[in-house]
């Protein structure tokens, strides 16, 4: 029987179509794979829609399907805006297959975006391409920003800081009146919950008794140890300080007749807040009281001559600071 050669090849043409739709990727199906996205301090530079915008256009496919079961992706934002990383995980309804840290050397969050869109798209292909009961091959992240050796989970690396603060005080029981004036601090943090520092007050001078009366002022220097157990963009935390107060006055004597001056120590508590505005800009707080270790007592001679006494210090303080703060690198 002679045959069609037209016939024919439509026949093996027809025969072949099976092997190739085989042999060649799935690329038009519907996304099997899950995105689930995590940014709690939000320091993320960008967002979970325009992540996955990004990583369609670099596949040249929808990467992730909302109502997907079979596996998830998860891309958690770790640290600090200064202190930057990111985690991916691979995870199939088997259990998961894969984590990836990423970090910048910088330490800054944008440049981590590149390389995490790099390395997402590498995981997906990864994925799509493997069986189910495969794992997922090992990927390298790029060398710029090169994958964090630290373990999964585990914090990114400690980092020391200064903060440089700027404000006002007040303070209670040293003298007479309620006492107010300019104050001014610098803070070390060698690593995270730590901080020590030295902080100064130079309160205002007042007035007190009929002349020649007394002129009073008063200015303290003080040493502090912090432990910040709550240490992200609102941290509270507990002092301890050392105080040096040094008083002068004008018109009297302190404590002496023949005196102008002198000085006593106080230790003390607070309770410190640290607030961060922007990447750099926090207000701290100092609340808390000083105890003296020598409390005064402060009198004015009268024209007669005669002492009259005036106020006998407290043994306990209340001192309150509050300050405006740029943090050094």
């Amino acid at each position: 029987m002679s045959s069609n050669p037209l016939r024919a090849a439509s026949v093996g043409a027809l025969l072949l179509l099976p092997a190739l739709a085989l042999a060649a990727p799935s690329t038009g199906g519907q996304p099997s794979l899950r995105l689930r996205w995590s940014d709690p301090n939000l320091i993320a530079p960008t967002t979970e829609r325009d992540f996955d915008t990004q990583l369609t256009a670099r596949l040249g496919r929808p990467a992730f399907a909302a109502g997907a079961d079979e596996a998830t992706l998860a891309v958690t934002w770790e640290g600090t805006p200064e202190q930057c990383r990111v985690e991916l995980s691979l995870t199939r309804s088997a259990g998961e297959e894969g984590t990836r840290v990423i970090e910048s050397p910088s330490g800054d969050c944008q440049s981590l975006v590149s390389a995490l869109l790099t390395v997402s798209a590498l995981l997906v292909d990864s994925y799509e391409r493997s069986p189910p009961a495969e794992a997922a091959p090992v990927v390298v992240a790029p060398s710029q920003p090169a994958a964090s050796a630290h373990p999964p989970g585990s914090p990114p690396p400690p980092q020391a800081r200064i903060l440089l603060s700027v404000g006002g005080a007040l303070s209670s029981g040293f003298v007479p009146k309620l006492e107010i004036g300019p104050a001014a601090a610098v803070t070390w943090a060698p690593y995270g919950p730590l901080r020590l520092g030295v902080a100064g007050s130079w309160f205002i001078g007042h007035d007190y008794g009929e002349g020649p009366g007394l002129s009073l002022d008063h200015r303290r220097a003080a040493l502090f140890v912090c432990g910040m157990p709550l240490s992200r963009s609102l941290g509270i935390g507990l002092c301890g300080n050392l105080g040096l107060h040094h008083f002068e006055a004008s018109g009297t004597s302190l404590p002496r007749p023949e005196a102008n001056s002198s000085t006593t120590w106080s230790l003390g508590a607070e309770l410190r807040a640290e607030w961060r505005l922007t990447r750099r800009l926090w207000w701290v707080g100092h609340a808390g009281a000083d105890m003296t270790t020598r409390p005064l007592y402060f009198y004015y001679l009268t024209a007669g001559g005669d002492a009259k006494n005036l106020f006998d210090q407290r043994r306990i303080n209340p001192v309150l600071l509050v300050a405006l703060s740029l943090e050094l690198p």
